[in-house]
């Protein structure tokens, strides 16, 4: 994950040490789905990739623990948090309509919502107000809100997503200075 989204690897930094591999498990997985969009030319491919995780997800349930380094971490800091095999599988949601569309669809936004909302039942947070940042971290609208301490983390990924949007043409790198400290700022203030 350092290598392949700096901001997302130091967002989870900044939240505390014990709910940090639970985390990587979430979002990884998710990173994992969106490779597989950004990788795959033909959509049938790409739903059959799709389906693998989403069933691979939904066996974590039934004690199937896959010989998949994120899965199994999966299993081992998530499930025991109550985070399910069946609310990972739905992060599949999120991806499936990128497969064949240019335009984001509502699917994408909505289901950057739940990954927040799930991401805030680690860190004890409040799921309502994750999951609204999560929508505008997918879909880069909306009023940003301000938001207890445990969220910043999410607050400072979606920050730096409306400061994508905003930035017509020109993309900072992620992980890059200005990016760090617009994460630490946000961590550290709230806004």
């Amino acid at each position: 994950m350092r290598t392949r989204d700096r901001d997302l690897w130091l967002a989870i930094h900044y939240a505390p040490a014990a709910v940090r591999p639970g985390l990587f498990a979430l979002f990884g997985i998710d990173l994992e789905l969106r490779a597989i969009v950004a990788t795959t030319s033909d959509a049938m491919i790409g739903e059959i990739r799709l389906a693998w995780w989403r069933e691979a997800c939904e066996g974590l349930d039934a004690g199937r623990v896959p010989a998949q380094p994120l899965l199994q971490l999966a299993a081992d800091a998530l499930l025991p948090a109550g985070i399910t095999g069946a609310d990972l599988a739905t992060i599949e949601d999120r991806w499936l309509g990128l497969l064949d569309s240019e335009a984001v669809p509502p699917a994408h936004v909505a289901g950057g919502g739940a990954l927040f909302a799930l991401a805030a039942r680690l860190l004890r947070g409040d799921a309502a107000m994750a999951e609204r940042l999560g929508r505008i971290w997918a879909g880069g609208e909306g009023e940003v809100p301000r938001v207890a301490a445990a969220l910043r983390p999410l607050l400072g990924l979606t920050l730096l997503a409306r400061r994508d949007g905003e930035r017509s043409g020109e993309r900072e790198a992620r992980g890059s200075l200005g990016r760090q400290w617009r994460l630490l700022r946000a961590v550290a203030t709230g806004r």
